[in-house]
């Protein structure tokens, strides 16, 4: 009898989903510096949901642009995550620099553990939850961070990326909110293939990343979150 209370309790518990700590409309502003200099802004974006290939998904964004003289870039990323596995079904990357454009568009099939480039011949192997880089950031708000333990992820879907390590620190930082609060964050690094970048997470049930540090061709750049906002849209399509 108690056997069988057990096991019912468990089947109810497996089919209660947890909310993700980051709804459509979640708008975040950041500004960029290289040391003590203003470099440029960025924006990311949880922008819609919408179906892609019969899953019901995400679509995160993110757009910045600046850089150093000689070394101005626009990017633009979109990724679309099934939004119950959590996995990266598309991803788009768009980077403009010194007039020379790069852009590639890919698309992932968690279930055949393939991804393919848009224009591009051929199929190559991905893991069998592959994110992207944005996909990445929003997983890590997703996921149980503790305080000085590592942690290794083989779920780039370029698969030559893999293993991305994941550090926290052993003691939390306070990290200034646009409002003006400091609050406690999860110091973390992202290590692959010998370049690391680091985001700090609050410590609360949103895990909002308040601050970036990333390698670029022109020294590590900061981006320091400055504005937020959350109205609602569920405006829902391609």
């Amino acid at each position: 009898m108690l056997l069988t209370l057990l096991l019912s309790h468990a089947l109810i518990l497996s089919g209660l989903e947890i909310p993700p700590p980051f709804g459509v409309g979640e708008t975040l502003r950041y500004e960029a510096k290289l040391g003590y200099f203003p470099v440029g802004t960025a924006t990311v974006t949880v922008s819609r949901t919408t179906r892609e290939r019969g899953a019901d998904a995400y679509v995160f964004t993110m757009a910045g642009q600046g850089g150093p003289p000689g070394w101005r870039v626009r990017y633009d990323l979109t990724s679309w995550v099934d939004s119950r596995r959590f996995n990266s079904l598309r991803f788009h990357r768009r980077l403009v620099q010194g007039g020379k454009l790069d852009e590639h568009e890919y698309l992932i099939v968690p279930d055949s553990a393939r991804y393919s480039e848009i224009g591009v011949a051929g199929a190559w192997v991905a893991p069998s939850e592959p994110l992207d880089e944005l996909a990445f950031l929003y997983f890590l708000r997703t996921t149980t961070l503790e305080l000085g333990r590592s942690y290794q992820y083989s779920r780039y879907f370029k698969t030559g990326y893999n293993p991305v390590q994941v550090k926290v620190a052993g003691a939390r930082e306070a990290v200034a909110l646009p409002d003006g609060r400091n609050v406690p964050s999860l110091p973390v690094e992202l290590t692959s293939r010998g370049m690391t970048m680091k985001v700090w997470l609050t410590d609360d049930s949103r895990r909002l990343p308040v601050q970036l540090e990333v390698p670029l061709q022109f020294g590590v750049v900061s981006l320091q979150l400055v504005g937020e906002e959350l109205r609602a849209s569920g405006a829902a399509g391609r």
